[in-house]
């Protein structure tokens, strides 16, 4: 009777083959561990840069509102490094008490004023030697904000471009009111013109109800920005901006 010989390669070739699979593994797992944290690390790096490339330097430039004819241009100063302390900072500006009175605005029932409008009479007196040759000066007023945050990297460009747009919804905003009277104050000296006498016109002007026709067409501008709300008219719709 012949005998098989017995096949004892099996049992020898197992170990070798497991530990070089064990082996793999560790190996696989290194080098993905070692991925991860290169991808991490190169994460980090491009949060910085792009930290480092969001913070503001002077670049764009802060908004500047261009001059007003036959108006004197006022600012109060705003401070703060983020949009709720910006925010803050306007809230608390008190312009109605600094420069009172402030005309209700249904579109801001809480009576903060990020800007104003107003205007006065050049001279306190009328000087009249004929209705036709007289002329009653008025000057116009805006109040507006006024941001300088300082160009360390503190604040972030982002920021900036978010002032820089309410600031120019606010200047347009006030400069409507000036035109509206700039306007209205013409045709109220058209009409004192037209007065046959000096005291004629100085009763004209002195009608307690001679302004009557501006603070309605005044009212009447935040009545249209109520009924369509846009920034590039003067309005500003809530929540735009974050503002």
């Amino acid at each position: 009777m012949i005998t098989p010989p017995k096949r004892s390669g099996g049992p020898r070739l197992a170990g070798p083959l497991a530990v070089g699979l064990m082996s793999l593994l560790v190996v696989t797992m290194l080098v993905y561990q070692s991925q991860q944290a290169n991808q991490s690390v190169v994460s980090q790096l491009q949060a910085q840069i792009q930290d480092l490339r969001d913070r503001w330097y002077g670049a764009p430039a802060i908004y500047q509102p261009p001059p007003i004819a036959d108006t004197d241009t006022k600012f109060f100063d705003v401070t703060g490094s983020t949009q709720q302390q910006l925010i803050h900072s306007l809230d608390t500006s008190d312009l109605c008490k600094k420069y009172p009175p402030c005309a209700s605005d249904p579109a801001n029932p809480n009576g903060v004023a990020w800007g104003l409008e107003g205007g006065a009479l050049v001279e306190n007196t009328i000087s009249c030697y004929s209705p036709s040759t007289t002329t009653v000066a008025f000057r116009e007023m805006v109040v507006l904000p006024k941001w300088s945050p300082p160009a360390d990297g503190t604040v972030k460009i982002s920021l900036v471009e978010r002032w820089d747009a309410l600031a120019r919804v606010i200047y347009t905003h006030e400069s409507a009111h000036v035109a509206i009277a700039h306007q209205d104050i013409a045709d109220l000296n058209h009409q004192a013109q037209q007065q046959p006498t000096c005291d004629a016109l100085f009763k004209f002007w002195d009608d307690p109800h001679v302004f009557d026709k501006l603070e309605a067409d005044q009212a009447a501008y935040h009545a249209r920005l109520r009924a369509d709300c846009r920034p590039d008219i003067g309005c500003i719709p809530p929540g735009w901006m974050g503002w």
